[in-house]
């Protein structure tokens, strides 16, 4: 009897979405070493080949072709079921830190979309900085954080906090729309304040580029920051998703800071309640809305193509 692992089948059909491992990867926010053993696992369980290879990446077989039909009715199946059920039992409050970031964009529909399968279960929503969130968490006062990556393993200490998933962001330097590059001889320059650890990257952006700059105004929240470039008092580093309207990114300009990438993490605390597992297993399920995919490692010893 075939026991078709549900995880094995979601990443089986976003290769043969997208073609390739390394997409798959990207998608999948996994190694290529990963994928490729979930692939092997999968046609090992079936007992046959699933892909073919072509110059443009893997192409389904007569097997695969088959497979996707069932892949996709049995996933559809298992959340339906998960849903129901969920809806009868899971219950409780989740107390989720989140940098303003995220809270205010692409974490919206997620938290939606969980509440709307998932009634009976509370949320607490903590909007902080990522060094006060990192503290919290450190303190096991929060049950999931989603902050920055490099702040929460500094203040963790001797406690070991691996994120259950971990993304890069790219901060682009914003300014409003009608800002003239040419009529600047010292950069206007808007930062975070000091106990935010993006700060101190982006000045480390600006001395690497070499840029002569000065610090017109300090933001102590994305609202403040968004505000300032709006009305034209600057530019500020900014993830695309909150660029506010009227403005526009200085990307790939040869004569200004270079974007600044920087790792988030979404963090479960000691003992998190089954509540929280289950919300934290919802957002990482939810690919495409909260995560900019980050570049796959190199993949060592892989058998299938990657692109």
């Amino acid at each position: 009897m075939l026991d078709l692992d549900p995880h094995l089948l979601r990443a089986f059909l976003s290769v043969a979405s997208v073609g390739t491992i390394n997409g798959a990867a990207a998608n999948l926010h996994r190694t290529q070493a990963a994928v490729s053993m979930q692939i092997r696992r999968l046609e090992e369980v079936v007992g046959a080949p699933l892909f073919v290879r072509s110059p443009k990446g893997l192409v389904l077989n007569e097997q695969g072709s088959l497979l996707v039909r069932f892949a996709n009715d049995i996933l559809a199946l298992n959340e339906e079921v998960a849903k129901r059920i969920g809806q009868q039992c899971l219950q409780g409050r989740v107390k989720l830190g989140v940098v303003e970031d995220f809270a205010a964009t692409r974490l919206i529909d997620i938290l939606k979309s969980f509440r709307e399968q998932n009634p009976k279960v509370h949320l607490d929503l903590i909007v902080d900085g990522n060094s006060q969130l990192a503290t919290l968490l450190a303190q096991d006062k929060l049950d999931l954080v989603i902050c920055d990556a490099d702040e929460v393993s500094r203040k963790a200490g001797q406690i070991s906090r691996n994120p259950l998933l971990i993304w890069s962001e790219q901060l682009t330097w914003t300014v409003c729309a009608d800002f003239v590059e040419s009529d600047v001889e010292s950069l206007p320059v808007i930062l975070f304040h000091e106990d935010c650890p993006w700060r101190q990257r982006a000045i480390e952006s600006l001395t690497e580029r070499g840029v002569n700059w000065t610090l017109v105004c300090e933001a102590t929240t994305l609202v403040a920051m968004a505000t300032a470039v709006q009305v034209g008092l600057g530019v500020g580093p900014m993830i695309t998703a909150t660029i506010p309207p009227g403005c526009r990114s200085l990307d790939h300009h040869p004569h200004f800071p270079a974007p600044i990438s920087v790792d988030i993490g979404l963090y479960e605390r000691n003992g998190a309640s089954e509540s929280a597992r289950c919300l934290a297993d919802f957002v990482i399920r939810t690919p495409g809305r909260l995560f900019v995919p980050r570049t796959p490692a190199t993949a060592l010893g892989t058998s299938l193509l990657v692109a």
